[in-house]
Protein backbone atom coordinates (compact mmCIF):
# COMPACT_ATOMS: atom_id res chain seq x y z
CA UNK A 1 0.00 0.00 0.00
CA UNK A 2 2.66 2.53 0.32
CA UNK A 3 4.02 2.02 -2.79
CA UNK A 4 0.75 2.85 -4.34
CA UNK A 5 0.19 5.87 -2.00
CA UNK A 6 3.49 7.14 -2.90
CA UNK A 7 2.66 6.72 -7.11
CA UNK A 8 -0.72 8.46 -6.10
CA UNK A 9 1.17 11.28 -4.49
CA UNK A 10 3.73 11.91 -7.53
CA UNK A 11 0.88 11.29 -10.02
CA UNK A 12 -0.89 13.80 -8.22
CA UNK A 13 2.17 16.55 -7.64
CA UNK A 14 2.78 15.76 -11.28
CA UNK A 15 -0.96 16.80 -12.69
CA UNK A 16 -0.73 19.95 -10.39
CA UNK A 17 2.75 20.83 -11.94
CA UNK A 18 0.70 20.40 -15.31
CA UNK A 19 -1.79 22.73 -14.60
CA UNK A 20 0.16 25.15 -13.16
CA UNK A 21 2.33 25.61 -16.05
CA UNK A 22 -0.63 25.76 -18.45
CA UNK A 23 -2.41 28.06 -16.28
CA UNK A 24 0.92 29.98 -15.97
CA UNK A 25 0.91 30.12 -19.61
CA UNK A 26 -2.65 31.38 -20.52
CA UNK A 27 -1.89 33.72 -17.64
CA UNK A 28 0.76 35.28 -19.06
CA UNK A 29 -0.49 34.91 -22.68
CA UNK A 30 -3.48 37.19 -21.48
CA UNK A 31 -0.86 40.19 -20.47
CA UNK A 32 0.67 39.75 -23.27
CA UNK A 33 -2.74 40.42 -25.28
CA UNK A 34 -3.92 43.54 -23.13
CA UNK A 35 -0.12 45.14 -23.42
CA UNK A 36 -0.31 44.30 -27.37
CA UNK A 37 -3.52 45.70 -27.47
CA UNK A 38 -2.93 48.35 -25.78
CA UNK A 39 0.18 49.51 -27.60
CA UNK A 40 -1.92 48.90 -30.72
CA UNK A 41 -4.53 51.60 -29.55
CA UNK A 42 -2.01 54.26 -28.71
CA UNK A 43 -0.63 54.17 -32.32
CA UNK A 44 -3.62 53.05 -34.35
CA UNK A 45 -3.71 55.23 -37.53
CA UNK A 46 -0.36 54.68 -37.67
CA UNK A 47 -0.48 51.26 -39.61
CA UNK A 48 -3.17 51.63 -41.39
CA UNK A 49 -2.14 55.04 -43.36
CA UNK A 50 0.14 53.73 -46.01
CA UNK A 51 -2.74 51.01 -47.05
CA UNK A 52 -5.30 53.36 -47.57
CA UNK A 53 -3.88 55.42 -48.88
CA UNK A 54 -2.14 52.68 -51.71
CA UNK A 55 -6.37 51.94 -51.80
CA UNK A 56 -7.48 55.57 -52.59
CA UNK A 57 -4.44 56.12 -54.87
CA UNK A 58 -4.94 52.56 -56.73
CA UNK A 59 -8.09 53.77 -59.12
CA UNK A 60 -6.33 57.06 -60.28
CA UNK A 61 -3.46 55.22 -61.28
CA UNK A 62 -5.89 52.51 -63.46
CA UNK A 63 -7.47 55.38 -64.89
CA UNK A 64 -3.71 57.01 -65.58
CA UNK A 65 -3.16 53.57 -67.46
CA UNK A 66 -6.58 53.32 -69.12
CA UNK A 67 -5.71 56.64 -70.60
CA UNK A 68 -2.25 55.98 -72.10
CA UNK A 69 -4.14 52.64 -73.65
CA UNK A 70 -6.60 54.72 -75.18
CA UNK A 71 -3.92 57.58 -76.48
CA UNK A 72 -1.36 55.45 -78.03
CA UNK A 73 -4.08 52.86 -79.55
CA UNK A 74 -3.82 52.34 -82.89
CA UNK A 75 -7.80 52.21 -83.80
CA UNK A 76 -9.80 51.55 -87.40
CA UNK A 77 -9.03 54.98 -89.00
CA UNK A 78 -5.03 54.39 -88.62
CA UNK A 79 -5.55 51.39 -90.99
CA UNK A 80 -5.99 51.20 -94.29
CA UNK A 81 -9.59 48.63 -94.71
CA UNK A 82 -8.91 45.55 -96.19
CA UNK A 83 -5.35 45.24 -96.16
CA UNK A 84 -4.42 46.41 -92.30
CA UNK A 85 -1.36 48.46 -93.99
CA UNK A 86 -0.55 51.69 -91.59
CA UNK A 87 -1.85 55.09 -93.16
CA UNK A 88 0.46 58.11 -93.00
CA UNK A 89 -1.55 59.33 -89.78
CA UNK A 90 -0.66 55.40 -88.11
CA UNK A 91 2.62 55.93 -89.21
CA UNK A 92 3.40 59.30 -87.80
CA UNK A 93 1.17 57.88 -84.46
CA UNK A 94 3.73 54.90 -83.88
CA UNK A 95 6.33 57.47 -84.85
CA UNK A 96 4.74 59.90 -81.64
CA UNK A 97 4.58 56.85 -79.30
CA UNK A 98 8.46 55.60 -79.65
CA UNK A 99 9.22 59.08 -79.91
CA UNK A 100 8.21 61.89 -77.98
CA UNK A 101 5.82 59.57 -75.06
CA UNK A 102 7.25 59.13 -71.95
CA UNK A 103 8.83 55.92 -71.81
CA UNK A 104 7.38 53.76 -69.57
CA UNK A 105 3.87 54.45 -71.28
CA UNK A 106 5.41 53.72 -74.98
CA UNK A 107 2.75 50.03 -75.38
CA UNK A 108 1.70 50.39 -78.71
CA UNK A 109 -1.96 49.21 -78.59
CA UNK A 110 -4.03 47.87 -81.67
CA UNK A 111 -7.68 47.15 -81.96
CA UNK A 112 -8.52 44.22 -83.45
CA UNK A 113 -10.35 44.04 -87.31
CA UNK A 114 -13.64 42.32 -88.33
CA UNK A 115 -11.18 38.93 -89.36
CA UNK A 116 -8.27 37.29 -87.97
CA UNK A 117 -6.14 37.69 -91.08
CA UNK A 118 -6.54 41.51 -90.89
CA UNK A 119 -5.82 41.77 -87.62
CA UNK A 120 -2.55 39.69 -87.90
CA UNK A 121 -1.79 42.08 -90.98
CA UNK A 122 -2.21 45.34 -88.79
CA UNK A 123 -0.01 43.55 -85.99
CA UNK A 124 2.69 43.10 -88.77
CA UNK A 125 2.74 46.40 -89.99
CA UNK A 126 2.99 48.16 -87.06
CA UNK A 127 6.08 45.83 -85.72
CA UNK A 128 7.55 46.50 -89.14
CA UNK A 129 7.20 50.15 -88.27
CA UNK A 130 8.67 49.79 -85.15
CA UNK A 131 11.43 47.60 -85.65
CA UNK A 132 12.50 50.68 -88.30
CA UNK A 133 12.11 53.20 -85.77
CA UNK A 134 13.75 52.09 -82.29
CA UNK A 135 15.97 48.58 -83.80
CA UNK A 136 17.26 48.88 -80.42
CA UNK A 137 14.64 49.37 -77.86
CA UNK A 138 10.98 47.12 -79.22
CA UNK A 139 8.31 47.91 -77.53
CA UNK A 140 5.47 45.62 -76.94
CA UNK A 141 2.74 45.79 -79.52
CA UNK A 142 -0.52 44.79 -77.83
CA UNK A 143 -3.88 43.48 -79.69
CA UNK A 144 -7.23 45.00 -78.05
CA UNK A 145 -10.84 44.67 -78.20
CA UNK A 146 -11.40 48.17 -76.58
CA UNK A 147 -12.81 50.55 -79.60
CA UNK A 148 -11.36 53.63 -80.02
CA UNK A 149 -14.19 55.72 -81.14
CA UNK A 150 -13.56 58.75 -82.77
CA UNK A 151 -13.97 60.02 -86.24
CA UNK A 152 -11.73 59.68 -89.40
CA UNK A 153 -9.56 62.64 -90.22
CA UNK A 154 -12.26 63.10 -93.59
CA UNK A 155 -14.94 63.31 -90.96
CA UNK A 156 -13.12 66.14 -88.80
CA UNK A 157 -11.64 67.96 -91.51
CA UNK A 158 -15.42 68.54 -93.16
CA UNK A 159 -16.60 69.37 -90.18
CA UNK A 160 -14.04 72.15 -89.57
CA UNK A 161 -14.36 73.74 -92.93
CA UNK A 162 -17.93 73.47 -92.56
CA UNK A 163 -17.84 74.99 -89.58
CA UNK A 164 -15.50 77.56 -91.34
CA UNK A 165 -17.85 78.27 -94.14
CA UNK A 166 -20.47 79.83 -91.68
CA UNK A 167 -18.08 82.53 -89.87
CA UNK A 168 -19.21 85.55 -91.25
CA UNK A 169 -16.67 87.59 -93.12
CA UNK A 170 -14.97 90.57 -90.49
CA UNK A 171 -16.84 94.30 -91.32
CA UNK A 172 -15.68 97.59 -89.12
CA UNK A 173 -18.68 99.25 -87.53
CA UNK A 174 -20.27 102.00 -89.18
CA UNK A 175 -18.96 105.70 -88.63
CA UNK A 176 -22.20 107.21 -87.59
CA UNK A 177 -22.66 104.74 -85.22
CA UNK A 178 -19.49 106.38 -82.63
CA UNK A 179 -20.49 110.12 -83.36
CA UNK A 180 -17.09 111.08 -81.98
CA UNK A 181 -18.36 111.25 -78.72
CA UNK A 182 -16.74 109.33 -75.63
CA UNK A 183 -18.79 107.01 -73.53
CA UNK A 184 -17.54 107.70 -70.18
Amino acid sequence: MPARFIVFIGFVLISFGAATQVSANWFSAFFNDIARETKRRQCWPAPFVALDRADVRSPFCTMVNNGWRRQNMLGEFYFKQGTGQLTEAGKNKVRWILTVCPEQHRLVYINIADTKKETLARRAAVEQLVAQIAPDNLPPVITTSISKGGWSAEQADLIGRKYLSTIPEPRLPDDKDSGGESSN
